[in-house]
């Protein structure tokens, strides 16, 4: 009996640290943080190429950025760029585009009152609502990507004059502001099932662990 709570114990735990760290996340968003290495070139051809037609439109390259929880999980890699005169951050994303498709791209952009607008050339789904307008044009090109953000922050210009500090301190602001809207809801959709599964494997390690400590009854 003992040897079967304890294979039960190690499974439940084993399961436990698989989904629990984006169990973390589900329960709390705003523990995302950002790893920066300005030295870092992009990682991939594709970031290049966003990065070239970026540069053309007037960003300027913050660095290599990793996006993750405290425990591992998420792992969002970008090259991050900043313009900072529109008051808007672009992330070419580490994601291999479909042949012929453009190179992925997204755009943010922070409001004074925390509203945030994304557009991204990404399938994404469409939010829209009074602290967040989020849109994805899939197969939009760069500069097509960037003209529907725009419009939205013309549509939103009631929440204030957005700003962009050209620093990474000012894109982590930018990211804590997505993750208390609709990049929360967003990540809890996500992983919905990440803790739920935790919770059935905590519950079933603190009662393989109950019983295993409890020893025998006495008679």
């Amino acid at each position: 009996m003992k040897a079967l709570l304890a294979l039960a114990a190690a499974y439940a735990a084993f399961m436990l640290w698989r989904y629990g760290r984006r169990a973390v996340l589900f329960v709390a968003p705003g523990l995302v943080r950002s790893r920066w290495d300005a030295a870092a070139p992009p990682a991939t051809a594709a970031q290049r190429e966003a990065g070239d037609e970026l540069a053309a439109l007037g960003f300027a390259r913050l660095g290599a950025r990793c996006e993750d929880g405290p425990l591992g999980g998420l792992g969002i890699a970008a090259d991050s760029w900043v313009s900072e005169g529109a008051g808007t951050y672009a992330d070419a994303l580490e994601e291999r585009p479909r042949p012929g498709a453009p190179p992925p791209v997204s755009f943010l952009t922070a409001f004074p009152d925390g509203a945030v607008a994304l557009t991204a050339n990404l399938p994404r789904r469409a939010r829209s609502g009074r602290g967040a307008e989020v849109g994805g044009i899939p197969g939009a090109g760069v500069a097509a990507a960037l003209a529907a953000h725009r419009r939205t922050l013309e549509r939103m210009g009631a929440h204030g004059t957005p700003r962009a500090a050209p620093d990474p301190a000012g894109r982590d602001a930018a990211a804590r502001a997505w993750y208390r809207a609709a990049g929360g809801a967003e990540l809890r959709t996500r992983f919905l099932a990440h803790f739920l599964n935790a919770l059935l494997a905590a519950l079933i390690l603190a009662g393989a662990l109950r019983m295993l400590l409890s020893g025998p009854r006495a008679s």
